[in-house]
């Protein structure tokens, strides 16, 4: 009689360990069908705040006429308020400004914000230079605009 070889019953017992080890861990991951469940997130759910949601306004337009281009002024709030307290368009602005202003090659105008614009210069880098601002309304008219703006939302 042949003695049983000892190295294979080692051998065996490794594997079986290792075969209980894949299937522990196959089960682990069975059934799970998002990426969520796998890394563990949460599931996800609608949100329901408690806090009510205001209404929104609209502003009522009050259809003023434009004196440089004599038509309708559609949206108040894209336009300018003059030193005279006429509204004006904002491309009839633009104009106005182009009019009055001598640009040199390369120069252009642009809005800047705050009722401002700029006569800017694009360098051989593209980057704009602003060479001179102009002011179109001033802080006093401006948040006169911006009020008249406000009390016309219904």
């Amino acid at each position: 009689m042949r003695k049983p070889n000892k190295k294979k019953d080692i051998r065996f017992k490794d594997k079986e360990k290792k075969d209980k080890k894949k299937g522990k861990d196959s089960d682990k991951y069975s059934g799970l069908n998002t990426i969520a469940q796998v890394t563990g997130q949460p599931k996800s759910h609608s949100f329901h705040s408690s806090i009510p949601v205001a209404a929104t306004k609209t502003v009522k337009e009050p259809l003023l006429t434009c004196p440089d281009c004599g038509e309708r002024i559609q949206s108040i709030a894209e336009s300018f308020l003059t030193a005279s307290g006429e509204y004006v368009h904002f491309d009839c602005m633009l104009n106005r400004i182009k009019s009055s202003e001598n640009l040199k090659e390369g120069e252009s105008i642009s809005y800047i914000g705050r009722g401002n614009f700029a006569v800017v210069e694009k360098d051989e880098e593209g980057k704009y230079h602003i060479n001179k601002t102009i002011n179109v309304e001033d802080e006093k008219s401006y948040n006169a605009a911006k009020e008249y703006v406000e009390s016309l939302k219904v």
